[in-house]
């Protein structure tokens, strides 16, 4: 991962540049990850208008933009591309017993998805693409994860970066989530708390293990989803350096 890169506000941003990928590495400046922009104070807006950013990626629910609408732009940079994943999102985690089993529904229902945000890194060129979702720990986990193994960076390097957000998360940003669940009538168990706030990167690495055992790779996962093979040479041009 680069130096740090901050947007005012945020509690779970990074670039995950500097990744390593076999004798090359994952360029800065491509791809950061996120929590929601709903967090940024005037200044974080300030300075997402003022960075190399030219797409943002919003996977949040509509369920979820609707209790917080969060960032919009104010000019045509950057742009803003909402692609709704887990509707209705904190009332199916209440319901789902693992972070594993979330991962799991993501990839065998948003795969579509996941192609649209490795197209959008390519097309957005020089600039990079911010993805994010509430906590930017498991959509934005996910999608980040498939997008660097898809050009080969390093497993465990992925993992490490992934499991980050625990860390980055304890504390003010889960006291205002955990505020929020309660407010909106959900019962805070500790299951909850864990899938609101928590990682598991042995139940990411497993679910990438069985996509990878059903289509030879994440990139065959992702071609199957309708990645071209030039859009796949586009993406190693854009996040390899």
């Amino acid at each position: 991962m680069t130096g740090t890169f901050l947007l005012d506000g945020l509690a779970n941003l990074r670039d995950v540049g500097g990744i390593p990928a076999g004798d090359r590495t994952i360029r800065p400046g491509v791809l950061y990850r996120a929590d929601s922009l709903a967090a940024l104070t005037p200044a974080g807006r300030a300075q997402l208008a003022a960075s190399s950013i030219g797409a943002v990626v919003d996977m949040r629910s509509s369920t979820e933009v609707l209790a917080s609408p969060g960032w919009a732009p104010d000019a045509p940079h950057p742009r803003l591309h909402p692609m709704p994943m887990l509707e209705g999102a904190v009332q199916q985690l209440a319901t789902m017993p693992t972070l594993e089993g979330v991962y799991r529904d993501l990839l065998q229902g948003a795969g579509e998805q996941f192609v649209q945000v490795a197209r959008l890194v390519v097309e957005t060129a020089p600039e990079g693409v911010l993805v994010h979702c509430t906590a930017g720990k498991d959509r934005t986990g996910v999608a980040t994860a498939l997008l660097l193994l898809a050009v080969g960076a390093d497993r465990e390097a992925v993992l490490a970066d992934y499991a980050l957000s625990s860390d980055n998360l304890d504390g003010p940003w889960m006291e205002r989530t955990s505020a929020a669940v309660r407010a909106a009538g959900a019962e805070l168990t500790p299951a909850l708390v864990e899938l609101l706030g928590g990682t598991d990167p042995v139940g990411l690495d497993r679910v990438l293990a069985e996509v990878e055992e059903q289509h030879g790779s994440v990139l065959g996962y992702l071609r199957a989803h309708g990645l071209t093979d030039a859009e796949a040479e586009g993406l190693q041009e854009r996040l390899l350096a």
